[in-house]
């Protein structure tokens, strides 16, 4: 019986020991990269009624739509619930009584506030090219990812999203800073050895 508990006890000894040199070979081992701020693509969807004029992002309950605004009395539907999945629910089309034009005004949910005028030129937004930049090294800042033909953008600050369109559909990009290894090491500590 005491040669068994000198054989656990041994044992057990010979893991600490290693399991000890394993966690300062992981100390030893700094993180070479820092942690970088982003802007990336998430999600993407073809859409075919045209080009975006403009967006208008609404929420009702827990689901988060993008009505797409094309050409006078046209809009697509979008759920952005799921931002990297984002659906079609429905291409809309609300023409204009007596031959004057219409325009999405707000909207609110499932509910939208639609403005009708006289007949005019269509205001057409500058066609633009956009790009992700990456300044992490200030001295050389380089190109991420470019959008050519941009007709619409928008944002919801609240989800960190940013909505794209040009003629290959609806871009989503989200926003992300990068952790602060600072604030991480506190953490680590106050959950180590504040408890």
């Amino acid at each position: 019986m005491i040669h068994t508990r000198t054989s656990v006890h041994a044992l057990l000894l010979g893991l600490l020991v290693l399991s000890s040199a394993a966690a300062k070979d992981k100390k030893a081992k700094p993180d070479t990269k820092d942690p970088q701020d982003q802007i990336e693509v998430v999600g993407h969807i073809a859409l075919t009624d045209g080009p975006v004029r403009r967006f208008v992002p609404t929420q009702h309950y827990s689901s988060h739509y993008l009505y797409a605004e094309h050409e006078q009395g046209k809009l697509t539907l979008i759920d952005v619930t799921k931002a990297a999945k984002p659906a079609v629910l429905a291409d809309v089309t609300y023409p204009a009584s007596g031959g004057g034009s219409s325009n999405l005004f707000a909207v609110t949910g499932t509910a939208a506030l639609v403005a009708e005028g006289q007949a005019g030129s269509a205001y057409l937004p500058p066609v633009q090219t956009i790009r992700i930049m990456d300044f992490s090294d200030p001295q050389n800042p380089k190109v991420d990812r470019e959008f050519v033909g941009v007709t619409a953008m928008s944002r919801d600050k609240s989800r960190g999203l940013i909505f794209i369109a040009n003629p290959e559909g609806v871009w989503i990009l989200r926003q992300r800073l990068a952790e602060d290894p600072e604030v991480e090491r506190a953490y680590a500590h106050h959950v180590v050895y504040d408890h």
